[in-house]
């Protein structure tokens, strides 16, 4: 089937110029002559079907073709006008739409870049936030430590201290125990002396005077180790209460860890969230320079096609070609209007 443009008359005006060249018309000479187009098929019809036409004795075509060639110059300006209109229609169709995709990127480009410029600022502040809950941080974890610092040295106070107590209440016990076998010896050796040497009770009242003179000493001795043990009772209080002051801090210290994990967790969303609004970012931007580049085709189509109605050329060749046909038509008839000449002066 031969390309849109190969007509019968361009078969004939190229098997004519070959003629008129003294070469022989055959068809890949016909075919190299209209410019290597159309099919072989084609022309070798249009060929067959001239051999018929000039083989045609009786009849005169020329009226007829003249009709024929005024009916396709009409059609082929009609059709001509179509595809004009239907190609503007598109092309105006087609501009819309493009202007259309190129707001609609032009709006989600710039929501994007918006929406980056925010989780950059987000992200930003959350980057600040971190830093300095991790200077926060840092800070309260020294607090801490020389909290726990304290706390060790009043713990080791601590049993220093109930250390000496219990060795204070085991010196008081062996007092107490010291002056019961005291008193139990003394009323023993009292009983003893009373019954047998009266005038020994005078040495046993003086000893008994130095045992009590001995167990007032242990009694201060007493009266001052009770004294210690409630000062360290009253230090073992306040060193409790500071140990649960300790653990206060080391609770709320644990709090803002929790809060800095929840932080930075956030950061790294946020993170996340910008990476994609960049990978949007980039590809609205390609698909606004795929836009681009189709409108500007578009626009190089558009006006090819206005050049091409607007010359005059176009015009011309329609015309050029209906008057080379119309030749082409005479030069047929010509010789059959002669031969019907010189039929009728022989007859």
């Amino acid at each position: 089937m031969a390309r849109a443009g190969v007509y019968l008359w361009d078969v004939k005006r190229a098997r004519d110029v070959l003629v008129a060249s003294g070469r022989n018309p055959s068809i890949d000479a016909v075919r190299a002559e209209l410019g290597n187009t159309g099919s072989k098929t084609t022309i070798h019809k249009y060929l067959r079907e001239l051999e018929a036409e000039e083989r045609n004795d009786g009849a005169s075509v020329s009226e007829a073709l003249q009709k024929l060639v005024s009916q396709l110059a009409e059609q082929l300006q009609a059709e001509a006008v179509v595809a004009v209109d239907v190609v503007r229609t598109q092309l105006a169709t087609e501009r819309d739409e493009h202007q259309q995709t190129t707001v609609s990127l032009n709006t989600q480009l710039a929501g994007l870049r918006r929406e980056l410029e925010s989780l950059s600022q987000q992200l930003e502040s959350a980057l600040q936030q971190i830093s300095a809950m991790q200077q926060q941080l840092q800070q309260e974890q020294l607090a801490r430590h020389a909290a726990e610092q304290r706390g060790q040295d009043l713990s080791e106070r601590l049993a220093v201290a109930e250390r000496h107590q219990a060795s204070l209440e085991e010196k008081h016990k062996h007092a107490r125990e010291a002056l019961e076998h005291f008193r139990a010896a003394a009323k023993e050796q009292r009983d003893q002396e009373a019954r047998r040497h009266e005038h020994q009770v005078h040495a046993v009242q003086t000893e008994l005077r130095q045992a009590q003179q001995a167990a007032a000493l242990k009694q201060e001795q007493l009266t001052q180790v009770n004294r210690e043990a409630a000062a360290l009772a009253a230090e073992l209080a306040a060193n409790k209460q500071a140990v649960y002051l300790e653990k206060e801090v080391s609770r709320r210290l644990q709090h803002r860890v929790e809060q800095l994990q929840a932080v930075e967790t956030h950061a790294a969303t946020l993170k996340s969230q910008s990476a994609e609004a960049r990978g949007r970012v980039r590809e609205a931007e390609a698909a606004l320079a795929v836009a681009l580049e189709t409108c500007s085709e578009l626009r190089e189509q558009k006006a090819g096609l206005e050049a091409q109605l607007n010359s005059a050329g176009h015009t011309r060749k329609f015309e050029e070609r209906i008057s080379e046909l119309q030749q082409a038509i005479l030069r047929i008839s010509g010789p059959h209007a002669r031969l019907g000449d010189s039929d009728k002066g022989a007859g």
